[in-house]
């Protein structure tokens, strides 16, 4: 009986082993540290109440799509720490700007409960509020569309046809 749990464990132990490499090789280079996949889904949770077009992004694919598809992209190592840039920035400047859109969108709300608000004010404080949303909504577009020029002619046209 002894020899028998010796035994499965051996073959397990050889199947995990013979199945590393292929598990290493499957497996995309890591392109996303833990710290900015955080932020990513920070922002991925939050954007759509902050944005004000977001099909605008459609045609220009972010930073993260495009590191998604380095290797079928060809990026040298110089694309890719430069499109790691580009997103870092453009992500935690969009962090920021939604804490402040919430803030606002949070103050407008609550001078709109009362059964008589008062709509001067109101009207400032919205004004404020979509100004901050297409300014984030814009801003963060430029991000993707930056990324985009860190591409040469052939990867963006190759990068449209994966879209």
């Amino acid at each position: 009986m002894a020899f028998m749990k010796v035994r499965s464990f051996l073959v397990l132990a050889i199947g995990i082993v013979l199945c590393l490499p292929a598990m290493a090789k499957a497996a995309p280079p890591p392109y996303t540290s833990p710290e900015m996949a955080k932020k990513l889904g920070q922002f991925r949770k939050e954007a759509g109440g902050a944005f004000i077009v977001p099909q605008a992004f459609g045609t220009h694919p972010g930073a993260t799509f495009v590191l998604m598809h380095a290797k079928d992209l060809g990026l040298s190592d110089k694309q890719i720490k430069k499109i790691r840039m580009i997103r870092r920035e453009m992500v935690n400047r969009s962090l920021k700007q939604i804490a402040r859109i919430d803030k606002l969108r949070s103050r407008y709300l609550d001078l709109m409960k009362s059964p008589n608000p008062p709509l001067r004010k109101a009207r400032k404080v919205y004004m404020k509020l979509t100004r901050l949303m297409a300014m984030a909504t814009f801003d963060h577009l430029t991000g993707h569309i930056k990324v985009g020029k860190v591409l040469t002619k052939d990867q963006w046209a190759k990068m449209k046809s994966l879209h």
